[in-house]
């Protein structure tokens, strides 16, 4: 396949996806889950998971059957990222059976949370044939009635990905008492390790996840790449973990700022974080308690801790608790080798949220290592952040509102530390080519942001209302 193959050719080429089978077995404290795709007429891929530690007799209390449907719709998430290399029309389930309800999850689920890559390799997905799911399984698994408890475990995971988002929901948890354990799914930012290692969480369960290399050496020969929501394929994994080790609830780091998309795209908007959206959360509690969750052992309930409060509000909170300052990365770029590249939309903004609430000294060197203000080559990157280019840039930053705010707060917090200065590059590009063109804001008052779209109850919702009124306080 040569690198000018078209979109239209690959699907032509590869008409149908097979979701083929499954497998899972134990090894010593490993839980190793394989699964077995079909490209056809004849690439195949299988993609390996390693869950550990697990023990035996987890595995026991909680049943086969049970272990066998929460891995049989991991599959259904890990499929996406090996039926993009060619968009197949089809996509055929033979390793389980799913409802109609359920085809019709994974699809608006497949179209939602692919949207990135729909737009970057320019697929119409909106075309009445452009994707259809079937089901060819033979039967289907019963979720039987186990007895799993959850008497001896922690209530709280915490999928941890190294960024200020984990270490805040870490730090709520252990500053009101409450005993979790830690998820890191690989790969994942060395951060999220060391940070995992310097809390004090009860258990860290690593998720070991192997990409089949033939889906490399199709990359390297034309067939098509692109984001695939990771986040929901955090969910299935979290569920099953959560499910093994007996937690109620998983606790993730995600904002509400999360629902606001990047670009329009064939009449719709996609959004690049749509698997970290209130969307998404509602749709995959709605599922699991449906399809996962026999009343004799509910599933792990889903929820975002901070779903409440925004991005800058997170790094308000956040800057109150240096313990993480200097370990976390939030960089995709040069997340693996544990640096801020600083030339990124992600850098730029992390850098900006947390400018009003710490000081140069400790934002300057200690966590970056240059001052992103001071370049102005980030300048276009500015306007994509606040609305005025062609699409919000596809990476898991704030809103336009909020973003526009944290510029606001960071040029009053400049010229109260340096009044006779003149503002930095990018705070002056800022001030002339947006704020001086738009209508005053009340910056300050983005600090005091509440949405009620959320699942926190009783336990937790005082938690991250104390945390709002410290930030909106400040």
């Amino acid at each position: 396949m040569n690198k000018g193959t078209t979109a239209e050719e690959l699907r032509n080429k590869h008409p149908r996806f097979v979701y083929q089978k499954f497998s899972w077995q134990q090894l010593e404290d490993e839980l190793v889950i394989e699964f077995n795709f079909l490209l056809e007429p004849d690439i195949t891929f299988k993609p390996e998971i390693k869950i550990f530690p697990i023990e035996p007799a987890v595995l026991e209390k909680v049943g086969r059957e049970r272990v066998d449907q929460w891995v049989f719709n991991l599959g259904m998430i890990e499929l996406f990222s090996y039926w993009k290399a060619a968009a197949s029309p089809e996509i055929v389930v033979k390793a389980g059976v799913l409802s109609d309800a359920q085809l019709a999850w994974w699809k608006q689920l497949l179209i939602n949370g692919m949207g990135e890559f729909f737009y970057t390799n320019d697929l119409d997905f909106t075309q009445p044939d452009f994707v259809t799911i079937v089901n060819e399984g033979v039967s289907e698994p019963s979720l039987g009635k186990t007895s799993a408890t959850k008497s001896n475990a922690p209530r709280y995971l915490v999928p941890c990905g190294g960024g200020k988002d984990s270490a805040l929901v870490i730090e709520l948890l252990e500053e009101n008492g409450l005993e979790y354990d830690v998820l890191l799914s690989h790969p994942q930012s060395p951060a999220a390790a060391k940070m995992a290692k310097l809390s004090r969480a009860g258990k860290i369960i690593h998720v070991g996840r192997s990409f089949d290399p033939q889906l490399f050496e199709l990359n390297k020969a034309g067939y098509l790449n692109g984001h695939t929501p990771f986040s929901a394929r955090l969910a299935f994994e979290s569920g099953l973990v959560g499910l093994l080790l007996g937690h109620s609830q998983i606790l993730l780091g995600n904002e509400f700022s999360a629902n606001e998309g990047n670009v329009p795209f064939h009449g719709t908007t996609v959004n690049h974080q749509y698997s970290k959206t209130f969307d998404f959360e509602q749709q995959f509690r709605d599922y699991a308690s449906q399809y996962l969750s026999p009343a004799l052992t509910p599933a792990p309930e889903y929820l975002s801790l901070l779903r409440p409060l925004t991005e800058l509000q997170i790094a308000a909170a956040f800057a109150n608790y240096p313990r993480y300052h200097q370990l976390f990365k939030s960089c995709n770029r040069d997340q693996q080798e544990e640096q801020w590249c600083c030339q990124c939309p992600k850098c730029l903004f992390v850098f900006t949220i947390l400018y009003p609430f710490l000081e140069e000294s400790e934002l300057v060197g200690l966590i970056f290592p240059e001052n992103l203000f001071a370049k102005p080559s980030l300048n276009p990157m500015v306007l994509a952040m606040l609305g005025k280019d062609e699409h919000k840039p596809f990476e898991c930053i704030g809103t336009y509102e909020e973003t526009l705010a944290a510029f606001q707060l960071s040029i009053e917090r400049f010229q109260a530390n340096h009044p006779s200065k003149p503002l930095p590059p990018v705070l002056e590009f800022v001030q002339q080519e947006v704020l001086s063109k738009e209508p005053a804001i009340d910056a300050a008052q983005a600090l005091c942001a509440w949405n009620d779209q959320h699942h926190l109850d009783e336990r937790l919702l005082p938690i991250v209302k104390a945390a709002q009124k410290r930030v909106c306080d400040r």
